[in-house]
């Protein structure tokens, strides 16, 4: 595991099965694990080949693997408390925790990234990683006191 990942989670996502599932609460599964953010974005990038209901199956995916990277979904915690930017064609979408998980984030210095695959056979694997935030272009962590670069 690279040195500036701290915890990572994997999911394998059946996206048949997760059509059935937003079909069956007739989209109310939807309106539960998402924000209007994560619904709006999907609709934005979705297309003929992608439609909206299975990039939210992938940024579902997201969403397991960020709990199993923190070892479970704290009591007070819910899906909506994590935050998944769905951009296909990225490599890395950005995740943002809320509430506990947020707080899990900072206490340990980390943010939370992830993506998804597509498998073939309407199967998909989803990822999440938990890694030391990347520096802003032009800047260098601070020295520790008493050194000179």
């Amino acid at each position: 595991m690279p040195q500036d990942v701290h915890a990572a989670g994997i999911d394998l996502v059946d996206l048949c099965r997760w059509d059935l599932a937003v079909a069956r609460t007739k989209g109310e599964l939807l309106q539960r694990v998402f924000t209007l953010a994560e619904r709006r974005t999907a609709e934005d990038h979705a297309g003929t080949d992608t439609p909206h209901q299975r990039l939210l199956g992938k940024a579902f995916g997201v969403k397991e693997g960020v709990v199993k990277a923190v070892g479970g979904l704290p009591m007070d915690a819910a899906f909506k408390d994590i935050e998944v930017e769905v951009t296909p064609g990225e490599t890395t979408w950005p995740v943002r925790l809320h509430g506990e998980l947020e707080h899990w984030a900072a206490d340990r210095g980390v943010e939370m990234v992830g993506g998804a695959h597509d498998l073939g056979d309407d199967m998909a694997a989803a990822w999440a990683a938990a890694r030391t935030p990347e520096e802003p272009a032009g800047t260098t962590p601070d020295e520790p006191e008493g050194t000179t670069p």
